[in-house]
């Protein structure tokens, strides 16, 4: 009964944590990608500024040379009738690995993602949506490993 008592407890600690982590980011830079041809060109201006807000916000740093990049992406799958939109938030930088060589490469330390099903119509505020989710994400993420 111990056994399976610890092996529940164990599975549940595992599961909360994540696989990414924000330990130590105390400056990064802005930098979007937008692959999404009928997107108004506002709901990219209005991201950037929510993503320095909330980098901001988070005590980070931004436009600070050799940062971290925190990269926002609009991507999209043609559909017939509706826009099939993938928004992506991540976190990329240089690390030293663990190699006898120990090389620098460029490396994604969080990402997180959402897909969504969007009509003409609501595409500008559906993508907007998605970007207050994934940086609420970000901002859950980053104060979690502060602790």
């Amino acid at each position: 009964m111990k056994i399976i008592l610890l092996v529940c407890l164990s599975s549940v600690y595992l599961l909360s944590a994540g696989f990414w982590t924000l330990t130590g980011v105390t400056k990064a830079n802005i930098y979007i990608v937008n692959e999404i041809p009928f997107l108004d060109p506002k709901v990219v201006v209005q991201t950037k500024e929510k993503m320095r807000a909330t980098l901001l916000k988070n005590g980070i740093k931004t436009d600070q040379q050799d940062s971290p990049t925190l990269m926002m992406t609009f991507k999209e799958i043609e559909g017939e009738d509706n826009h099939y939109v993938y928004v992506e938030l991540a976190l990329g930088e240089d690390a030293q690995t663990l190699r006898d060589n120990k090389a620098t490469v460029f490396v994604i330390s969080y990402l997180v993602s959402e897909f969504l099903e969007l009509d003409s119509e609501e595409l500008d505020s559906g993508i907007s949506e998605s970007v207050d989710f994934v940086l609420s994400e970000f901002s859950e993420q980053y104060e979690d490993d502060k602790d």
